[in-house]
């Protein structure tokens, strides 16, 4: 009886360790498998201002057929774009950051960690471009190899994916942060389901194409995380408010993914935790958010 229970002991202490290290093969909620090993790229498109029901109503059935999904997940209050996006990349609520206003040119930078400054001290390389200068805040200088304001409405939502896209295939950093303002642009002016908000959500399977289509030619789609999802939805002309129409988002992920719903529920600061587990990295300790699913190795 002694050795069966010393053996059991034995066997629960492996166990416990080898799931603390990743090891586990076992299913995860959301119907995703553990990690066989990282990634090699993670891209996170951040589509400004898109309600869930709207990217709802324009991801054709083959496109979310190859996604890990949820239209339930939810952003930060205030629902606006600095404090949301700030969560998103550090991997904690308002709480913790105390970014709460929404200025369109904030001063200085954030200080505490980010995906761009865990990837770049982890030996990686980041990268950001983004159509509101607003979000260069959350790219303190050294965290990023490359940090790039790409002005819309000069640039829309494919010209800004194109752009990211000539540099991921050049450099291919391990992170990629890739911002779009079309949506929000067009809800703030016509209002939120307008015709003409409608319309730029539309060019979102167009725009997540183009970052799909590269990782293809790469060879790498199998072998990377491209999450898409938003900062805010609205209503009116407005956001900011605690309203479902605004705190609602879409939240998808591509590549190395178990396609399938996510059953769990998502925060927009899990967005942080995800990039990095996928990337082998280690999460700060810091950080509120945890990885809404795991990578698995795709066969091929």
């Amino acid at each position: 009886m002694r050795v069966i229970r010393r053996i059991n002991i034995w066997l629960l202490t492996t166990l416990v360790l080898l799931a603390m290290a990743g090891w586990a093969t076992s299913p995860v909620p959301g119907g995703a498998q553990q990690p066989l090993r990282p990634v090699h790229h993670v891209v996170i498109m951040s589509f400004d201002g898109v309600r869930a029901d709207a990217a709802r109503m324009v991801i054709p059935p083959s496109m979310l057929a190859q996604a890990a999904y949820t239209w339930t997940a939810r952003t930060t209050l205030p629902s606006s774009t600095l404090p949301a996006h700030t969560s998103m990349l550090t991997g904690v609520p308002p709480s913790v950051h105390g970014v709460r206003i929404n200025p369109n040119f904030p001063r200085g930078h954030i200080r505490i960690s980010t995906v761009f400054s865990v990837v770049t001290e982890s030996g990686g390389r980041a990268a950001a471009f983004v159509a509101k200068p607003k979000l260069l805040y959350l790219v303190r200088p050294g965290t990023a190899a490359r940090a790039e304001f790409v002005p819309y409405p000069k640039n829309d939502s494919v010209d800004v994916a194109r752009e990211a896209a000539r540099y991921l295939a050049v450099n291919q950093p391990h992170l990629l942060f890739i911002h779009v303002a079309d949506p929000d642009d067009q809800g703030h002016r016509y209002g939120w389901m307008s015709p003409p908000y409608l319309a730029a959500v539309r060019r979102i399977p167009e725009t997540v194409g183009v970052i799909l289509d590269v990782l293809r030619r790469m060879g790498r789609l199998d072998d990377s995380l491209v999450i898409v999802t938003s900062d805010h939805g609205g209503h009116g002309r407005i956001h900011g408010s605690a309203r479902p129409e605004d705190v609602i988002i879409p939240w998808l992920a591509f590549g190395a993914v178990e396609p399938g719903p996510i059953t769990r529920p998502v925060v927009t600061y899990d967005t942080a935790a995800t990039a990095i587990a996928a990337l082998g990295m280690k999460i700060p300790a810091t950080w509120q958010g945890t990885p809404v699913l795991q990578t698995v190795e795709k066969v091929r």
